[in-house]
C-alpha cells in the first residue's frame, strides 16, 4: 500500500510540474534540482511523504500563479 501511495503521489506531482512548466523536460529538471525554498532539498525527494508532496504542490501552485519567490 505504501509503495502504491508513493507512486500515485509521484504521478500527481509530476503531472502538476509538467502543467506548471508546460514542458516535461523542464519539469523533470526542476523536480531533481536542490531548491533554496525547500532548504536545499530536491522536490523529488520530498514527495516520498504526503506532507512533502503537499509542500511541493504548494510551491508549484505559487509558481503557476506567478508568485515572487
Amino acid at each position: 500500500m505504501d509503495e502504491s501511495d508513493r507512486a500515485v503521489r509521484l504521478a500527481r506531482v509530476k503531472a502538476l510540474a509538467e502543467e506548471t512548466f508546460a514542458d516535461g523536460l523542464k519539469a523533470n529538471r526542476w523536480l531533481h534540482r536542490e531548491l533554496p525554498l525547500l532548504d536545499g532539498r530536491r522536490p523529488i525527494d520530498l514527495i516520498r511523504t504526503q506532507v512533502g508532496a503537499r509542500m511541493v504542490e504548494d510551491l508549484l501552485a505559487d509558481i503557476a500563479w506567478g508568485a515572487t519567490l
